[in-house]
């Protein structure tokens, strides 16, 4: 037979169980998807102009990897990518890195390294990566002709990895 004592434990015990659960559980953004992406308009890596997603999602998506070169698991994601990529031959989809607050020049030098084939557009203030609704890298995104959000995910995982693949191999 369970005491009075020991069963106002238990449920004490339970509840801090369950509420530091839902304290500790991430912002839910899937709320994000089939919202208008916001108008994005940065800088190509190297100058040569920028890239505004108005003219870009007119007739194409948009794949768009936010990273860091001080993350690795933005450098996994962006490896990533480039094998996507490299799969799905689909001429309605683009695909871009964005850089978010650093150096263009010591960028310019580590994207030579790397030997990056994606285009690298620059968030030198962070302020498209804030619009999203994230502060972290690697964020992966994907905007669909005519501007609405088809995918968000922040971090990187194996299992997101297959999810955007099966997720760009259903678009038109």
């Amino acid at each position: 037979m369970i005491t009075s004592r020991l069963y106002t434990k238990i449920l004490i015990i339970c509840y801090f169980s369950i509420v530091s659960q839902a304290i500790a559980t991430p912002l839910d953004l899937s709320s994000l998807i089939g919202t208008i992406a916001p108008p994005i308009s940065l800088q190509k890596l190297g100058g040569g102009g920028s890239i505004h997603s108005r003219d870009i999602l007119k007739n194409q998506s948009m794949v768009l990897v936010f990273f860091s070169t001080t993350n690795n698991l933005s450098l996994k994601m962006v490896s990533a990518l480039h094998q996507i990529r490299a799969g799905i031959k689909n001429e309605n989809i683009k695909f871009f890195l964005v850089n978010i607050l650093e150096e263009q020049k010591f960028l310019q030098s580590f994207i030579v390294d790397k030997v990056y084939t994606i285009p690298v557009i620059m968030d030198r203030y962070g302020t498209v990566i804030k619009k999203l609704k994230s502060d972290a890298v690697p964020l992966t995104l994907v905007i669909d002709s005519g501007g609405e959000i088809s995918y968000y995910q922040k971090g990187y995982s194996d299992s997101e990895i297959m999810n955007l693949i099966v997720h760009l191999r259903s678009r038109k």
